[in-house]
């Protein structure tokens, strides 16, 4: 059975803030138990951040960057595939990535399901971005490719999905945010969204 760990970075404005250094160390001390074959993270510098901060709680667990958990658009939809109400929202979002986002996304979201889901015993952990946490999400219940969007992954959330042989896969827990005090929980979200939790 594989069990694949995803987070996203910490908060960050450029490099992490003062509030993602935090939300690091503490998902690093709550993975601190679990025994992970390996760590691979975005090459993105606040990815590579959280990364480093979260493996120095671990014990001599490889850390490898992968452009497959980059930051990338994963699928970019068209307005058929979307709620009429929920489509200008999603397409703006879509339209915010760069022409290189849109170009190598799609191949590296694929490259990434190939290789991070299937069914070998192993327990990774990716610190990646929002919309690849919700794209293996999205994968894992086999919803339609436009649906990674409107699923969304706070900062330093963990995200549980294992992968049976024979099985389809499990997503165990999403955005579970226990390991961090309320003032860090929900960063990435709008403020409005926020203080609803």
């Amino acid at each position: 059975m594989r069990t694949l760990y995803l987070a996203r970075h910490g908060e960050a404005s450029g490099s992490l803030t003062d509030a993602g250094r935090a939300q690091a160390l503490l998902l690093g001390e709550r993975l601190s138990a679990v025994p992970l074959t390996e760590v691979f993270h975005s090459p993105v510098r606040r990815a590579a951040e959280t990364a480093a901060l979260v493996s120095s709680s671990l014990k001599e667990v490889p850390v490898s960057v992968s452009p497959l958990v980059g930051d990338y658009l994963p699928y970019a939809p068209s307005a058929a595939e979307l709620a009429p109400e929920f489509a200008p929202i999603a397409l703006a979002h879509v339209a915010d990535y760069t022409t290189q986002q849109h170009e190598i996304g799609p191949g590296l979201a694929d490259r990434a399901l190939a290789e991070f889901t299937a069914p070998v015993s192993r327990a990774d952990l990716i610190i990646t971005h929002s919309q690849i946490v919700c794209w293996f999400v999205r994968a894992a219940l086999g919803a339609p490719p436009a649906r990674w969007l409107g699923i969304n992954a706070a900062n330093a959330a963990l995200t549980v999905i294992q992968y049976r042989p024979g099985w389809p896969p499990s997503v165990v827990m999403f955005n579970d945010q226990a390991h961090l005090p309320p003032s860090l929980r929900w960063t990435g979200f709008p403020d409005e969204r926020r203080a609803a939790w």
